[in-house]
């Protein structure tokens, strides 16, 4: 059993907000699905996920160091050094096995989770991943080349100007069709973030090709693209994850990176159909 123990462990969003239940009698407990946000963000990405995945999973969500105000970690921010922290954190949570999973740039630290302890993941399931830097839109690969340069540090001030901070996401992340509350939201978000360490994950995810990881992976694996995605090439994401790992299973809607109703439908149904058919096979 992937899980230690008798009892049944949901983390509500906070990894250090842990609550635990009673497991009902003959109730088998559903694997745990530990998740990780995207760059700059929090563990709030992930609440519009809960209704689809929960039903299938015990869901483990951390906010990450460097960000939502979390401790930075005394190293180097890059996808590697966040899957170490994630391995002490499950060792420290009890927990034997895990499907892991992530959303854009927290994509590419599941992935490194995967190669850094590939015994304790049951499976992958990976929401716009970042699979190697060629895949990754132009205009975003330019931004994180610049944010990585020594003009980065100019990043921090930007951060605080709500309206450059409009500006940047109507330009680059179709901010045009997000709703009010997660714009609020986001905002709030790169506001507790850290630079430095914003700017070391994004100098990882233009250095690092993980499509090796996903090539030797040979247990469930789930993916779910956007078709219109501002931040990487969804068809060739798609056509590249076939090729490097033919077992995939491969969810692809309408719509870009906004946040918005409809955007949301689509997502949910992606992940609801995805997360019994994985479940099933972990």
């Amino acid at each position: 059993m992937g899980w230690r123990g008798r009892v049944a462990r949901r983390v509500s969003l906070r990894a250090r907000e842990l609550t635990e239940a009673p497991r009902p009698a003959g109730r088998p407990i559903k694997p745990p699905l530990l998740l990780f946000h995207g760059w700059n963000g929090s563990s709030h990405n992930f609440g519009a996920w809960l209704p689809a995945l929960q039903p299938h999973f015990t869901v483990v969500a951390p906010d990450l160091p460097g960000c939502a105000g979390v401790t930075t970690l005394p190293t180097p921010h890059t996808a590697r050094a966040y899957a170490e922290w994630a391995l002490r954190l499950v060792d420290a949570q009890q927990i034997d096995r895990a499907v892991v999973g992530g959303l854009c740039s927290g994509t590419a630290i599941a992935l490194a989770f995967a190669a850094l302890a590939p015994d304790r993941v049951r499976g992958l399931l990976l929401h716009t991943p970042f699979l190697r830097p060629g895949l990754i839109r132009p205009a975003i690969r330019a931004q994180l080349a610049l944010l990585s340069s020594p003009l980065g540090v100019l990043f921090a001030p930007l951060r605080r100007s709500t309206t450059l901070s409009m500006l940047h996401r109507r330009l680059f992340a179709e901010a045009a069709e997000v709703d009010a509350e997660h714009l609020a939201h986001d905002q709030a978000d790169l506001l507790r973030a850290d630079p430095a360490a914003a700017r070391d994950l994004g100098r990882d995810l233009l250095r690092i090709d993980r499509t090796e990881v996903v090539r030797a992976w040979t247990k469930p694996l789930a993916v779910v693209l956007a078709d219109g995605d501002a931040f990487i090439d969804a068809p060739a994401t798609a056509a590249a994850v076939r090729l490097a790992a033919p077992q995939a299973l491969i969810a692809r809607f309408p719509g870009g990176h906004g946040w918005t109703p409809a955007y949301r439908k689509h997502q949910d149904e992606a992940l609801a159909g995805l997360a019994e058919r994985l479940a099933e096979l972990v």
